[in-house]
């Protein structure tokens, strides 16, 4: 069962991009939005709080939550990690898979994924096509102590969707590095790009709220297309 300041949040969310609040610029109050979702105040609070983290809204203190006039549409938000699939929802999203195998985890996956070499592993790879346009060549391992099963229907959609369709498993975690480098000879066709040219890599650990690392992924975009939202504080 999803969480209620979960349910609250996308129909939050929902409202804001149909444009329900435009004439005021902000969100009613707590006490209106706990009339109008029919939930609790501690569940608005907490909806309310992923809202503004993910920089949907922005809080005054003594003035409300106001929506934030920030662009955001086809960029990666490094607020919050929920997947291709969520962040590209307004587009025509795609997915190729190049590869799928049940692999055992080398020194160095092991390595990097804190497990034991050998531990069974999911092996991905995917192309991401946002409009007709490559987006992102994803290379991932998963670990199938924790990912029991996966298929090509799975894969080629949302793997994300798949995993906290089960309530038992809660993402909590995920640590993200970006780095510069250039495309192998296999990544510029995969992106339609040219070998050497420039690309922005993300190196992704998922781990539960328990603390389980279940997924290793390296992400290569395509320069050409790639943005990323960073919202920051003036401290």
């Amino acid at each position: 069962m999803t969480a209620k300041y979960k349910v609250v949040e996308a129909a939050l969310e929902r409202d804001l991009i149909e444009g329900k609040f435009d004439d005021i610029r902000k969100l009613p109050t707590e006490d209106e939005l706990i009339e109008i979702y029919k939930v609790s105040r501690n569940t608005i609070r907490r909806a309310v709080d992923v809202m503004a983290r993910r920089g949907m809204i922005m809080p005054i203190q003594g003035s409300g939550m106001f929506l934030r006039d920030v662009f955001q549409e086809g960029c990666v938000n490094l607020e919050v990690f929920r997947g291709m699939t969520d962040t590209f929802k307004n587009n025509r999203l795609e997915t190729k898979v190049i590869a799928f195998d049940q692999i055992f985890a080398n020194e160095e996956i092991a390595k990097a994924m804190r497990c034991e070499i050998g531990t069974p592993m999911f092996y991905l790879e995917r192309v991401r096509i946002v409009d007709g346009i490559p987006n992102c060549f994803e290379y991932s391992w998963l670990n199938r102590n924790y990912i029991p099963y996966l298929n090509n229907e799975i894969i080629t959609n949302s793997v994300y969707e798949f995993i906290t369709s089960d309530p038992k498993k809660k993402i909590g975690y995920v640590d993200r590095v970006i780095t510069a480098r250039r495309l192998t000879e296999k990544e510029a066709k995969m992106l339609s790009l040219k070998e050497g040219d420039p690309a922005l890599v993300s190196t992704n650990c998922a781990m539960f709220k328990a603390g389980e690392l279940f997924d290793y992924s390296i992400n290569v975009h395509n320069f050409e297309t790639v943005k990323f939202l960073k919202l920051s504080n003036f401290a």
